[in-house]
């Protein structure tokens, strides 16, 4: 799109912004560590369990994310088909999975020693799914916004909007789970902005 920013200057804020937010999940995995042995519902186990591996599997991710961002960076424009693989495997296999585990996590035990933690997480994984908009926009590849494409008139536009090829339907699910990850990251702000409580376990209080 060409109200878009330039290639270089996405890249350098994606590069930013997912550094900040895998930082942030490593962080979130050593406190959620720490509280384990504390954690009273087998179901909030399984999800810090969860997000240990998915977190795992975000650092393979984010090495994609990486090789994209550089070699964006290095040519002053962006591999079309890789940056859009690479966008979409972040959300599918980082976005979505490690709210929604953190969601189920805190919703199952609202401890007051994660609340925070979780808070601060949520809204830097939220800058960064909304940056991931504007680079989705770059990319022509957020189907809502197809209609703005400057390389054809309007009624082109709609047209292609509404031929759903392969790559079409590819489009439109990786946009709704980028929609859901926003939504599930919303509700964990909500959730942890609501503060938590102590919860008792056999030997003190969490």
């Amino acid at each position: 799109m060409e109200w878009a920013p330039p290639s270089s200057i996405i890249a350098a804020v994606t590069l930013f912004a997912s550094t900040l937010d895998l930082l942030a999940d490593f962080l979130l995995c050593a406190r959620i560590y720490e509280f384990l042995p504390n954690f009273v519902t087998q179901i909030a186990k399984n999800c810090a369990y969860g997000y240990f591996v998915f977190t795992g599997i975000s650092v393979i991710v984010y090495i994609f994310e990486m090789i994209d961002v550089c070699l964006t960076l290095k040519h002053e424009q962006e591999d079309v088909f890789y940056a859009r693989l690479a966008k979409s495997l972040v959300l599918t296999l980082e976005e979505v999975p490690l709210p929604a585990f953190l969601y189920i996590l805190f919703t199952s035990e609202p401890r007051l020693s994660l609340a925070n933690p979780i808070h601060i997480s949520s809204w830097i994984k939220l800058i960064t799914l909304t940056w991931g908009i504007v680079k989705f926009t770059k990319l022509r590849f957020f189907w809502p916004l197809l209609p703005l494409n400057p390389k054809h008139d309007t009624d082109e536009n709609v047209r292609r909007c509404f031929t759903f090829t392969k790559y079409r339907i590819a489009m439109i699910i990786v946009n709704i789970f980028h929609m859901l990850a926003i939504f599930i990251v919303i509700n964990n702000l909500i959730e942890s902005g609501k503060g938590g409580r102590p919860i008792a376990v056999q030997n003190g209080d969490a």
